[in-house]
């Protein structure tokens, strides 16, 4: 296994992390926790805020780790050819984008409740 394949199965599996871990956030079955979920003062102070935040960012969370899925396939695929850090990179952003994306998203979100 070469340098490309074993960083884009790495990603794969960090995005497939990702949508795991956001399904019980968008069914709302998270209960509000220190641990795991969109953690603020306002969103620990109230479940109904609780539940409905974690669900859009369940949903972002979801997308994140299906962009960076995709983007692992794609250069798993047709990165073969590429220099490994490049393809590090492009994963990497792709990922550390997709998740700054979804916090904002979040954040506005929250910001409005």
């Amino acid at each position: 296994m070469n340098e490309v394949t074993g960083f884009s199965i790495l990603f794969a599996l960090v995005g497939l992390l990702f949508i795991g871990l956001s399904i019980p956030l968008i069914l709302k079955k998270v209960a509000p926790n220190w641990i795991y979920g969109y953690r603020t003062k306002k969103t620990l102070s109230n479940p109904t805020i609780w539940y409905e935040a974690n669900h859009v960012f369940g949903k972002d969370f979801f997308i994140s780790g299906l962009l960076t899925f995709i983007a692992a396939l794609i250069m798993l695929v047709l990165g073969q050819s590429a220099d490994p850090i490049y393809v590090v990179i492009i994963l990497l952003g792709v990922l550390l984008l997709s998740l700054a994306g979804a916090a904002l998203h979040s954040f506005k979100n929250v910001k409005r409740m």
